[in-house]
């Protein structure tokens, strides 16, 4: 099950994986609405960064999304 991590109307969706290094990648969603059912914002499904835990891969992500809402609300 999918975290979502509400932020100025709109939903940030990590889809954190494990890769075969042990190293985890950051790739995620953002949504209109805080519940995330809203269109498609933004997507990465390929992300350039990988990290040691998931918890750094979430803290990026929200980072990340954060600053991009911010540049892109709605």
């Amino acid at each position: 099950m999918s975290q979502i991590f509400p932020y100025k109307g709109n939903a940030v969706i990590p889809e954190v994986r494990k890769l075969d290094s042990g190293k985890f990648m950051s790739c995620f969603v953002i949504h209109e609405g805080k519940d995330g059912s809203g269109k498609l914002r933004y997507q990465r499904k390929a992300p350039t960064n990988e990290f040691d835990s998931e918890d750094e891969a979430i803290a990026y992500i929200l980072d990340f999304s954060g600053d991009w809402i911010d540049q892109n609300p709605l």
